[in-house]
């Protein structure tokens, strides 16, 4: 439940969590090794589907983590986020694919300015979604 979400992850109020339009889902799979101590130790083929909203904050809104998960919270332009993810491992894989959908959906990565857009759109939905 988005709602949810937004007050665990982000201590953002109801209210303005239910101003959260949905904007799509990003699939993927991925080999979990033997030894990953993020599965607890469980090996294979890991499927997941992530459910995407865009939510708009007012600049005066400042989040704050609820349940210990996040990290810390930086404000960035979306020209340093879009860097970030393309020439780094800063970020988490799964992060990294819902903040390229972002980019696709609102016009940053353009078939203009990426050559393998069709190949970078596709891949965004490769893993069973059932």
């Amino acid at each position: 439940n988005v709602i949810k979400e937004c007050e665990e992850e982000a201590n953002v109020p109801k209210d303005l969590a239910e101003t959260a339009r949905p904007a799509g889902a990003v699939s993927y799979e991925f080999l979990v090794e033997e030894g990953d101590v993020n599965w607890g130790g469980a090996r294979g083929l890991k499927r997941d589907v992530l459910f995407c909203y865009d939510l708009k904050l007012p600049a005066s809104f400042t989040p704050s983590n609820n349940d210990g998960e996040v990290e810390e919270f930086m404000l960035w332009p979306v020209e340093r986020v879009m860097a970030t993810v393309l020439e780094t491992d800063e970020f988490k894989q799964n992060c990294n694919l819902v903040i390229l959908d972002f980019l696709v959906r609102h016009g940053y990565i353009t078939p203009d300015n990426c050559p393998e857009y069709l190949s970078l759109v596709a891949g965004l939905r490769t893993a069973e979604c059932s």
